[in-house]
């Protein structure tokens, strides 16, 4: 079965997505993790069949920067589709070269609609 894994700190943020993609009639496993460094681990345990990273770029100690230089390190990991969930002008934060070594795919801007989310992750599935 093909997956999704959802990366944030929070459990009620986690749990909303979680949601959301459900609604949005998606079939996929959802996978979750706490902060960066669980969510590589979490992608290599179950690659090649997660096609999605939901990450939050800004969680406390290992941050969607910490998960990006991660998985970079690992080509079969770096090649899956990732939707950074930022705050509003964080995107600016994120450095093109090292979204360059992994497989950003877009983001989205916190607070976002289920509406938003679905436009981003939506096009990144087919």
């Amino acid at each position: 079965m093909k997956k999704i894994l959802v990366i944030d700190d929070s459990a009620i943020q986690r749990k909303m997505l979680i949601s959301i993609i459900q609604k949005a009639g998606l079939k996929h496993e959802i996978l979750e993790a706490s902060n960066g460094e669980e969510g590589v681990t979490v992608l290599a345990s179950h690659a090649p069949d997660v096609v999605l990273v939901l990450c939050d770029w800004d969680m406390p100690g290992k941050s969607g920067l910490h998960f990006i230089k991660g998985i970079a390190k690992a080509k079969a990991l770096s090649k899956v589709p990732i939707v950074l969930m930022t705050t509003e002008g964080e995107e600016e934060e994120i450095p093109a070269p090292l979204a360059g070594r992994a497989n950003v795919a877009g983001s989205v801007a916190k607070p976002f609609t289920p509406d938003q989310l679905k436009a981003a992750i939506l096009p990144v599935l087919g």
